[in-house]
């Protein structure tokens, strides 16, 4: 062991990491052993996953590194025949910095987030910055995966059956449970055993290792006050229970560390990071894409696909990728003299889950006195984390609630359209820039309402809605491939999607007046946003203001390249991912879900990493 002053000095040095992951630095007297310092200092570096040289052709070119194109690299290279090249726009990730789920704002505001937002809004967002509202999307080996909230949830059976029940075969619950469960490694403490989970798998999902009384105590509250206990990735999930997480004894689990990064030596996989794919290559006589034009090391590089090309690029990246190539809209790329190659519905459609952050309840009676991040931001807490335990563990959310509104479409009762999620804290925990700037705060708002309830242990509801009415479209700004796509997307154009997040919000405050949580003193904060000052607090109004200033939003966009059968005239690819018109290449990535589900979309972005190899394998007749 090193002697005190030793320990002191490389506690500092710890301080300072985390002057860079949090923004403060607490000492700490907590003695590190040689063997600790040691893997910090490895865990600092980027992982090299792109040592790889470009060669001039392959049999597969994938396109994006996110969970999607992992799987895909993962799964075809199983066959020692096939060649494939995965290039990433963005780098590996760094452990120290990017494993601890609770930094995934911090990590947003770096360089693996392309840092898009929205245009400017008339109903949502109105008391964020510029009222517009932040669209991360992830870029680095790992994809959203490294920066989001590594919230696992698969979504109702429903929404499986409904995008079969519109003619894309294969999709259906009972087709896709099976690789559900090949892609996971479940620790789920409740529900391991229950048939829905697999044991093998490269994903680590898991119940969170940090659980607070709070969150024990929403569970039994929700329960009294008439939800089932159940587990949401069987199939229903209309009811509570604890978060299942893709992380590894309470490390974030992405695409990258769980299906690249012992695979990175097979000698049939090119690994490219910092690649910028500008452009699709396509013979204009035969309809068919030959390979891809990218910019790397700034040197231009025309690489074949013996093949085929897939997009795994996200539902942002993939249809800018397809238009910028000349297919898309014809008139959308004759405005920005695109050359048409095929007229596809290309980012006609985009959906997201809007939602709420509030509200904030104030504990009384607390069995922990969790109040700020910088309480976390020292060695012994770290050492805590790296051996599986403490709040660096978790990502906040602690609990999903599932709730069918009045407001709801689908008359069926137990097909949930809003989900709260219940996080052990609110944005007062951090007094760093990093939510702040991740969420779009302005001053004004974290001044007003965030920052009075500094030093105060206290919890947040995120309601979250699950089937908006909105429905937006991405657009090209212009034919240069390096310039941000144009989102044109406005929340709660329908008022209905506001009451859907108001009901709930009403019933998590039903649910506050319930025995258990009433044992911790739990209060209602009444303080008002900003912007809703005059409304009287707890009317339905208010809440509707409430959710109009104070808008979230949760990176679950969809359908930019809508899966569906030849005759939906909305649809880019077929069910097996295949891009209509154009042979040799498909999309695999969240841009193909059909509709908004009622899940977060990192689990769908496996799935369908894990489907498309799938059904690649069947058309090559690979091993």
């Amino acid at each position: 062991m090193p002697d005190r002053s030793m320990a002191q000095s490389l506690s500092a040095v710890i301080g300072l990491l985390f002057l860079i992951l949090a923004g403060a630095v607490i000492p700490s007297r907590a003695l590190i052993s040689l063997s600790n310092i040691t893997s910090l200092i490895y865990d600092a570096k980027e992982i090299n996953y792109g040592h790889h040289t470009l060669l001039d052709s392959y049999d597969f070119i994938i396109v994006g590194a996110g969970p999607a194109g992992c799987v895909l690299a993962n799964r075809l290279t199983e066959d020692p025949a096939v060649s494939v090249l995965l290039l990433e726009i963005g780098k590996g990730e760094i452990p120290l910095f990017t494993d601890s789920p609770l930094v995934g704002p911090i990590l947003a505001a770096t360089d693996y987030n392309f840092g898009y937002e929205t245009e400017k809004q008339r109903y949502g967002c109105l008391g964020l910055r510029g009222g517009r509202c932040s669209w991360a999307h992830g870029r680095g080996v790992g994809g959203s995966s490294i920066i989001n909230n590594v919230i696992y949830t698969r979504g109702n059976r429903r929404d499986y059956d409904s995008w079969a029940r519109a003619g894309n075969e294969g999709w259906s619950w009972n087709d896709v449970l099976p690789l559900f469960k090949r892609i996971e490694t479940a620790n789920i403490r409740d529900f391991g055993d229950n048939g829905f989970h697999g044991t093998r798998g490269r994903l680590s999902v898991e119940d969170c290792p940090f659980r607070s009384d709070i969150a024990r105590a929403f569970v039994k509250s929700a329960e009294s006050a008439g939800y089932r206990y159940l587990d949401y990735n069987a199939g229903d999930n209309l009811g509570v229970s604890f978060l299942q997480a893709h992380t590894h004894n309470g490390r974030r689990a992405t695409g990258g560390n769980s299906y690249l990064r012992d695979i990175v030596d097979r000698p049939n996989l090119h690994i490219v990071t910092r690649a910028w794919v500008t452009k699709i290559l396509i013979d204009p006589d035969t309809k068919t894409a030959t390979g891809v034009r990218l910019l790397h090391n700034r040197q231009y590089h025309e690489v074949d696909a013996e093949r085929e090309v897939i997009l795994s690029a996200g539902a942002f990246e993939s249809p800018k990728l397809l238009m910028l190539s000349g297919i898309g809209p014809a008139k959308h790329l004759r405005e920005h003299g695109i050359k048409l190659v095929s007229d596809l519905p290309v980012g006609r459609k985009v959906y997201e889950h809007g939602g709420v952050f509030g509200p904030i309840f104030i504990v009384r009676e607390p069995s922990d006195n969790l109040v700020s991040f910088e309480q976390l931001a020292n060695a012994g807490e770290f050492l805590r984390f790296r051996n599986g335990s403490g709040p660096l563990t978790t990502n906040s959310v602690e609990s999903l609630l599932y709730v069918k509104s009045p407001f709801a479409e689908d008359p069926d009762p137990d097909y949930p359209d809003v989900e709260v999620m219940q996080a052990f804290t609110s944005f007062s925990f951090d007094t760093t820039p990093g939510s702040r700037s991740a969420y779009y705060l302005t001053d004004r708002m974290y001044n007003e309402y965030f920052r009075p309830l500094a030093n105060t242990r206290n919890f947040m509801f995120l309601p979250m809605l699950l089937k908006p009415r909105a429905v937006g479209r991405v657009e090209l700004k212009s034919s240069n491939p390096f310039n941000h796509p144009m989102f044109r997307y406005q929340y709660f154009e329908d008022e209905r999607d506001v009451d859907a997040l108001v009901y709930a919000i009403k019933e998590v405050i039903r649910i506050s007046t319930k025995a258990p949580l009433r044992r911790f003193g739990v209060e209602l904060y009444t303080r008002k946003v900003p912007g809703c000052q005059y409304m009287a607090f707890n009317t339905i109004d208010y809440w509707r203001c409430h959710v109009r200033h104070l808008t979230a939003t949760f990176q679950h966009q969809v359908a930019t390249c809508k899966m569906g059968p030849p005759q939906d005239p909305e649809a880019v690819v077929d069910s097996r991912l295949r891009v209509y018109g154009i042979k040799g290449l498909r999309v695999a990535d969240v841009g193909i879900i059909p509709e908004a589900p009622t899940g977060h979309t990192c689990a769908h972005s496996f799935l369908i990493g894990e489907k498309a190899a799938d059904l690649i394998k069947e058309d090559h007749r690979l091993h």
